[in-house]
């Protein structure tokens, strides 16, 4: 009954090791066969256009809206298979199949277990979403930042945070200093036909100053503490944590400067110190309350990682309807690990098909947020280098 790997950052194992074990060991849900199961098929088909019943508080309808183009309209084609969102026609649906293929054919086995029925009148009623707090962007591209940290790129010089997207373009376009041209280092010698000579230092994406060496990092970590900037003070916090940057390891100074940058409301720090006090690192006895303590501080914020342990931990403790609800809120927020969580809830018969689409739509809209054709290009190159891992998707 333990949970690895929950309370770990993103880049960790998949965690649905516990939510596995529950449902094992819970009585199963009552099912029946019946006719209109998910058509079968590589590509989900689609239903006709169909005007969209439902309503807002006034009674007026509300327009539905594309999952891949975001056009919206009162009359759209529902994806035939998940019966979760809509398209304009099937050329939208051909280009966001590679996006949606995944939840689309985990949904539709879920629904074939249940007779084809959308609801089984077992499931709890988990409200309304909700809104969650604005995510981070891309001072550069201006998109939401990539969840996960290795997709992210971080500087101390100004200590922005933007997308490993941008900072591959500025590599990329970095000019050189051969008198000879104006073209990019790396394809000066496919323009030229001799090495690039003597490339510009390089410089932050934001600041554009030279980026600082190992012994200058610590220099500008520290000004910038100085001032109580919380990302500072995390990232020294870090440095003692693990003894980097020529700094002794020193656990206690490390939680104290943790707790200094979660004072000042940086969700980082306040993940971290949840994690700590759950798995007692850091020099931190295991203490499961204040774990939730600091998680529920990081979740208000916006923290999506946080308010998926916050679900685990109502999991634990046999509240289904609280995980529910956690686990939106963060699916909404474009985190993989919470969707498939809830399409498992759906698939047992805890979640009503109307609450499980409105978090695929939410979701679908969050990582489109966080798409981009530099984005695009930027991952085509990790593939092409070895260096993509599938967590990355998540």
């Amino acid at each position: 009954r333990q949970i690895p790997g929950w309370y770990v950052k993103i880049e960790s194992v998949s965690p649905l090791n516990y939510l596995a074990w529950r449902l094992e060991h819970r009585a199963a849900t009552p099912s029946t066969k019946e006719d209109g199961t998910a058509l079968a098929g590589e590509l989900s088909s689609m239903s006709e256009p169909e005007n969209n019943e439902d309503a807002d508080t006034n009674g007026t309808p509300t327009k539905l809206c594309c999952s891949e183009c975001g056009k919206e309209s009162d009359k759209l084609m529902k994806c035939r298979d998940c019966k979760c969102i809509w398209y304009c026609n099937a050329a939208c649906q051909k280009r966001h199949w590679k996006e949606h293929k995944k939840e689309c054919k985990l949904i539709k086995k879920g629904l074939q277990k249940r007779g084809g029925k959308l609801d089984l009148g077992t499931e709890k009623d988990v409200g309304p979403l909700g809104k969650l707090p604005p995510r981070e962007e891309c001072p550069i591209c201006m998109h939401t930042l990539p969840l996960h940290t290795k997709l992210q790129a971080s500087f101390a010089c100004c200590g922005m945070i933007i997308c490993s997207a941008c900072d591959y373009q500025h590599k990329i376009r970095k000019p050189c200093s051969c008198p000879s041209c104006t073209e990019r280092v790396l394809q000066h010698q496919m323009v030229c036909g001799q090495p690039a000579q003597k490339p510009v230092p390089r410089t932050c994406d934001f600041c554009r100053t030279k980026i600082p060496n190992d012994d200058e990092i610590l220099v500008y970590k520290r000004k910038r503490a100085e001032r109580k900037d919380p990302r500072a003070l995390h990232d020294i916090a870090m440095d003692y944590g693990h003894g980097w940057h020529g700094l002794p390891m020193d656990q206690a100074k490390c939680i104290d400067l943790m707790r200094q940058s979660a004072d000042l409301g940086f969700l980082c720090a306040l993940l971290k110190l949840g994690n700590y006090h759950h798995g007692g690192e850091m020099g931190l006895k295991p203490n499961r309350e204040e774990a939730i303590k600091w998680w529920e501080k990081a979740a208000e914020g916006g923290d999506f990682n946080a308010r998926h342990n916050l679900g685990v931990m109502a999991m634990k403790d046999g509240d289904d309807f609280a995980s529910m609800r956690h686990w939106r809120l963060s699916a909404a927020a474009g985190y993989r690990h919470s969707m498939e969580c809830l399409i498992i809830c759906f698939e047992k018969g805890w979640l009503l098909h109307a609450d499980l689409a409105e978090a695929v739509e939410a979701f679908f809209l969050a990582r489109a947020e966080m798409r981009s054709d530099n984005r695009d290009t930027y991952i085509a190159h990790l593939k092409k280098t070895g260096e993509y891992k599938v967590e990355y998707d998540y």
